[in-house]
């Protein structure tokens, strides 16, 4: 018999039956009326969940295509930016700028730990010339269960007076973490379709304040499909250069009424409840986690592996007996790690089914813990929210 299955990767995420039903309706004419009111439909909702009055684009794209846009229109080649590395896709960002020839000064953490204001202060203070053009920071970090304090860091950045812009990678942290892009004044947010918003892959979108409209105007690196120049003209009238994701743009204005109709405050203490219930019900089986609890991600968890269990067996037992796909560690993370993505549509019954299933493939792998224990970590954790 066909069962559901549950996508806990960090993503793309499990999408909701309203938003897979909103996917399936007919396409229609790109270029006409309707489809101009759904573009501006779901521009002034995204506006809403970016929480801006800032310019939104759209882009048939990836996160990582939407974050090479960023470079590209922002900077000119030698220019010097700061980029934070502390897992796989910050250092995503650090070699796509070096691609294009940008002076990059690394602010680098163990894959496990956020980086903090004073790490940003150091970097700035000794930027006696002000050079710096942009510092650039995932909000979250997928492959290690990270996010980033965004708020201090635009609080330290206005402090010393630095003319940096604040560039946030906010693909696995949109519609999921509180994140305030006007009230913590970020310059350039990038995001995408297939996490918080809880689409299917094939969107970019980006969010861009006055003063990096300024710095736009000074880039002299090349684009054409990735201009924001361009888009930003035909996006005022509703439309895009060239053909634009429509049947994915239906599925934006469902996932931008389900975030609304919710309350975006609510949808972030949910995913705060999840986490916290994932992370107790760990603990109490036994397992270590890699983020502490004050860096720890609400949209993905890491997880050692316990000693003696192999990845590859753990996924194994969890897919074929119970439906559920876990993430790996990636690169010096690989076979060390498990990854349990708790993002977009995630609500009580699921994480009590995720950690039993977790507990008794752990059982069944011959870890040693006592049956019933993670299930009970999990209801006393949603007694205490009440």
């Amino acid at each position: 018999m066909e069962r559901r299955k549950y996508l806990q990767i960090p993503g793309p995420t499990n999408v909701p039956d309203r938003i897979l039903r909103s996917l399936s309706k007919p396409l229609l004419n790109h270029r006409g009326k309707e489809f101009e009111k759904l573009v501006d439909y779901c521009v002034k909702g995204l506006k809403k969940i970016y929480r801006t009055e800032n310019d939104i684009l759209i882009f048939p794209s990836s996160g990582s295509g939407i974050l090479e846009a960023s470079i590209v229109n922002l900077f000119s080649r030698g220019d010097t930016i700061a980029i934070v590395k502390l897992g796989v896709f910050s250092d995503r960002m650090d070699s796509i700028a070096e691609s294009h020839d940008l002076n990059i000064i690394p602010i680098e953490k163990e894959w496990g730990e956020a980086v903090t204001k004073s790490d940003i202060k150091k970097v700035l203070e000794n930027d006696k010339d002000k050079e710096i053009k942009a510092i650039c920071l995932p909000h979250n970090e997928t492959s290690t269960g990270v996010k980033n304090d965004i708020k201090s860091i635009s609080e330290i950045i206005k402090e010393l007076n630095h003319p940096a812009l604040i560039v946030v990678d906010a693909i696995s942290s949109l519609a999921s973490l509180e994140l305030e892009t006007d009230g913590w004044n970020l310059d350039v947010v990038v995001s995408s379709s297939q996490k918080g918003l809880m689409l299917p892959p094939g969107l970019g979108i980006v969010s861009i304040s006055k003063r990096a409209w300024d710095l736009i105007e000074k880039s002299t690196m090349s684009k054409w499909y990735w201009d924001f120049k361009a888009v930003k003209e035909r996006m005022k009238g509703n439309q895009f250069p060239y053909t634009p994701s429509t049947s994915l743009l239906f599925g934006l204005k469902e996932s931008i009424d389900m975030l609304l109709d919710e309350g975006l405050e609510n949808v972030w203490n949910r995913h705060g409840l999840m986490t916290t219930a994932i992370r107790n019900s760990s603990k109490a089986m036994g397992l270590k986690l890699l983020a502490r609890d004050k860096d720890a991600s609400n949209t993905v968890t890491a997880i050692f592996l316990p000693k003696g269990i192999k990845y590859i067996d753990l996924a194994r037992v969890l897919s074929e007996d119970y439906n559920i796909i876990i993430g790996g560690g990636l690169k010096k993370l690989r076979e060390k790690i498990f990854r349990i993505g708790h993002l977009g549509s995630l609500h009580h019954v699921e994480v009590y089914g995720i950690m039993g299933a977790l507990e008794m493939a752990l059982y069944k792998l011959e870890y040693e813990v006592e049956l019933g224990t993670a299930a009970k970590s999990v209801a006393e954790t949603f007694l205490e929210d009440k």
